[in-house]
């Protein structure tokens, strides 16, 4: 990996957003955010529409504000800009960037286009890049699959160098393990000393990213992790067939758990008092009795974050 960047003196914050707010004219959009962000990675998480993409945006300076202020660094994104200076690298969730080129000549582009930068002596090489990701390089950009696509994303956000990367919807599309994959070779070849803000609408995406935790929603911060209390609970994952009918499972189990679907075929039951044998045992044999075949069954104890902010976005109880 390349050199660390300098660290700049200006400020104690890389990112800081001060009463930032952009509302569209239709509705919806970000109000009141109030929030710093030192090195390290943070996950925005969100149900679609909350504002994930719109403060990610917002931060990177493609998105001018209706009010408050954006600063990286102690100097806002336009001030950066006009210095020739690569602070943010950023990977949109949407789009197919260069659809006619190869995955290599994109990222030579980029990496001439950025040799001028003041970063230059940080900037990773495509060699490394392209063996980090396992990238494809002789394939079209337009051919590439879900997984190859994110992944060249992910590599072109950190060709600028820059001390802080913004990944919109990484994961977008993949399947489990290929987010896992990803989450892990990000972990593995981003700076140290950066910081990184990773948007998802996936709640099971934060079992693979070790990071402070910040929901939206309706446009507003709901939950910081940084700041919110947190208690104590625990969690069994299964993955079956989609939209399995458990609502009779909850007369099983004890009081206060909550059953969710967290994303097609994969379940996830919270539960305050310790899962053990006994517990499973319940889940596995309401399932047998239903048919449905159980695989990838997993127990973890969680610090409290995951529980919260699937009551604050999904709410309830849900079979």
């Amino acid at each position: 990996m390349p050199d660390e960047p300098p660290v700049p003196a200006d400020t104690a914050f890389a990112i800081r957003c001060v009463d930032l707010s952009l509302t569209y004219p239709g509705g919806g959009g970000i109000s009141g955010i109030n929030l710093d962000f030192g090195s390290g990675t943070a996950a925005i998480v969100g149900n679609n529409g909350a504002g994930k993409s719109t403060l990610l945006e917002t931060i990177a300076g493609l998105r001018t504000p209706t009010s408050g202020q954006i600063t990286l660094f102690g100097k806002s994104p336009g001030v950066w800009r006009s210095m020739g200076t690569h602070t943010v690298g950023v990977a949109l969730q949407d789009g197919r960037p260069y659809p006619s080129a190869t995955p290599l000549a994109l990222l030579k582009y980029l990496h001439d286009l950025y040799a001028s930068s003041p970063n230059r002596t940080m900037t990773p090489t495509v060699d490394f890049l392209v063996q980090a990701f396992a990238l494809n390089t002789g394939a079209l950009i337009k051919n590439l699959s879900g997984g190859e696509l994110q992944r060249l994303k992910c590599a072109a956000a950190l060709m600028p160098g820059a001390r802080i990367v913004i990944l919109d919807e990484p994961t977008a599309g993949l399947d489990p393990q290929g987010r896992r994959d990803l989450y892990a070779v990000l972990a593995s070849v981003v700076p140290a000393h950066s910081s990184v803000l990773v948007s998802t609408h996936i709640l099971e995406d934060l079992e693979s990213i070790d990071s402070r935790v910040i929901a939206l929603k309706d446009g507003v911060v709901a939950y910081d992790s940084s700041t919110s209390p947190t208690s104590s609970a625990f969690r069994l994952t299964f993955t079956s067939r989609s939209n399995l009918d458990l609502r009779g499972l909850h007369d099983a189990l004890p009081e206060g758990v909550k059953i969710l679907e967290t994303i097609n075929g994969r379940y996830s039951i919270t539960s305050q008092p310790h899962i053990n044998a006994a517990f499973i045992a319940t889940v596995m044999n309401f399932c047998a009795q239903i048919g449905a075949e159980v695989s990838d069954v997993q127990v973890r104890q969680l610090g409290g974050v995951m529980e919260d902010v699937e009551d604050l976005l999904l709410g309830g109880d849900t079979a």
